[in-house]
C-alpha cells in the first residue's frame, strides 16, 4: 500500500441499506467469500469520511466487505443515540460483523458487545470504560494550549484551527498535508462529549465471549498509553501500541501498518 496525500480522498460508495446510510467498499467477488462484513465507527468531530483515505479500501482489498456510518449529531445527540444508530447499521448488514471503532466510536463499539450480530470488536485509540475524565484533566493541566484546541471539536467543521493537528497526529506527520482533513473536523455533539467524560457501563469482552483487538499509539496525546492499558485490563486483552502514531492512527504516517495489523487479526478470527 502506498502513501496517499491527505487532500485526495478515496471515496467509498454511498449506500442505503435497510434505511441506513453508509459508505461501502466492496471487495472483488473472488476475495469476499466467507469473509464477514466490517462496520467502521468514527470518532469525535469526524465522520464516515475519515476512513476514505485508504483504510476502508485496504480492508476491502483484503476481502472484507466494509461499511462506514456517520453519526447523526446535534447538541441533543448523546451516546445512546450513537449506539442505537450503530446497532441499526449492524443489523442492516444482515449477518454477524466485525465492528471496528476509533476513539469515541471505540466506546460505541464496546457498548455493542452484547449484540448477537457483533462477531468481534476492534478498538483503535478507544475511549476506555473509565471515560475521558482522567485523560482530559491531565491534558488540561499538562498542556493547556492543546486542551483548549481540543475543546473546539464542537465548533462547526473547519473552525477548530491548525493547532488541533498537534493533538491528533504524531511528530512524523507532514503538517503541510493536513489542511484538507482539518477543514472537515468539527461539529461534534457537546452532549455526547460530556457523557463520554464519565465512567461507562460496559461489559468486559471476555465475559461476553467476544474476541477483541485494542490498539493505541505511543504519540497519542488524547488517549495515552496508560488509558489503553486499563482498557485492555478491563476486557482481558493485551493491547498493542503503534510507535510514532498519533490519535488518528488510521491517517497518520504509517497507517498502512495499522491496517495490516487489523487485517491480520481479522484473518485469525476464522
Amino acid at each position: 500500500m502506498s502513501d496517499l496525500p491527505l487532500d485526495e480522498a478515496i471515496d467509498g460508495e454511498p449506500l442505503r441499506l435497510n434505511g441506513e446510510e453508509m459508505l461501502a467498499w466492496k471487495p472483488a467477488a473472488s476475495r469476499a467469500q466467507s469473509r464477514p462484513p466490517v462496520l467502521l465507527l468514527h470518532g469525535a468531530a469526524c465522520g464516515g469520511w475519515i476512513w476514505q483515505y485508504g483504510f476502508g479500501a485496504a480492508l476491502a482489498r483484503a476481502g472484507y466487505p466494509t461499511y462506514a456510518v456517520t453519526f447523526r449529531r446535534d447538541d441533543n445527540a448523546g451516546l445512546a443515540d450513537f449506539t442505537e444508530q450503530a446497532r441499526a447499521a449492524l443489523l442492516a448488514l444482515g449477518e454477524p460483523a466485525i465492528v471496528l471503532g476509533h476513539s469515541l466510536g471505540g466506546l460505541i463499539a464496546q457498548r455493542l458487545l452484547s449484540e448477537a450480530r457483533l462477531k468481534a470488536a476492534g478498538l483503535l485509540a478507544p475511549v476506555s470504560p473509565e471515560g475521558l475524565w482522567w485523560s482530559a484533566a491531565r491534558l488540561a493541566v499538562a498542556e493547556p494550549g492543546l486542551w483548549q484546541a481540543v475543546s473546539h471539536m464542537t465548533d462547526p467543521p473547519g473552525k477548530a484551527g491548525a493547532s488541533i493537528g498537534d493533538a491528533l497526529f504524531g511528530p512524523d506527520m507532514d503538517r503541510d498535508a493536513l489542511p484538507g482533513i482539518l477543514a472537515r473536523l468539527g461539529g461534534e455533539s457537546s452532549r455526547a462529549l460530556m457523557e463520554a467524560q464519565s465512567p461507562q457501563a460496559v461489559s468486559p469482552a471476555w465475559m461476553m465471549g467476544k474476541p477483541m483487538l485494542i490498539m493505541g499509539a505511543t504519540a497519542d496525546r488524547l488517549i495515552p498509553a496508560d488509558s489503553i492499558a486499563r482498557c485492555g485490563a478491563w476486557h482481558g486483552v493485551t493491547p498493542m501500541l503503534l510507535p510514532g502514531c498519533g490519535h488518528l492512527l488510521m491517517l497518520d504516517q504509517g497507517w498502512e501498518k495499522v491496517a495490516q495489523r487489523v487485517i491480520g487479526w481479522m484473518d485469525r478470527l476464522g
